[in-house]
């Protein structure tokens, strides 16, 4: 049965998940990343590292943050924390690797 807590946490999570999204392309376009960037062999690999770590420390922060929000709302927003956590972060990688475009 789906209850309010469930569909919260639910919410928080993918909230989370939105706004990381965001901070990685914002901070991509800030260091001179974007759809015109002229990238060499040397800045495409710092531009992967770069989003990597930062999207890796943006998911830490976020899980912790999953965390605290679930005890908060109680035993019965876990769940749904947890499912919205792994959903946007499904969702967040099939965004930023592309999508299902070939």
């Amino acid at each position: 049965m789906i209850t309010k807590p469930m569909v919260v946490g639910a919410l928080v999570a993918l909230a989370g998940h939105g706004v990381v999204v965001g901070l990685i392309i914002a901070l991509a376009v800030a260091l001179g990343g974007g759809p015109q960037a002229d990238l060499d062999a040397g800045g495409r690999f710092a531009a992967l590292l770069v989003g990597v770590a930062v999207f890796t420390l943006a998911q830490l922060a976020l899980a912790v943050l999953c965390i605290a929000v679930s005890r908060r709302l109680g035993s019965g927003a876990s769940s749904g924390v947890a499912f919205g956590w792994v959903l946007g972060l499904a969702a967040s990688l099939l965004y930023l690797c592309g999508g299902l475009s070939s």
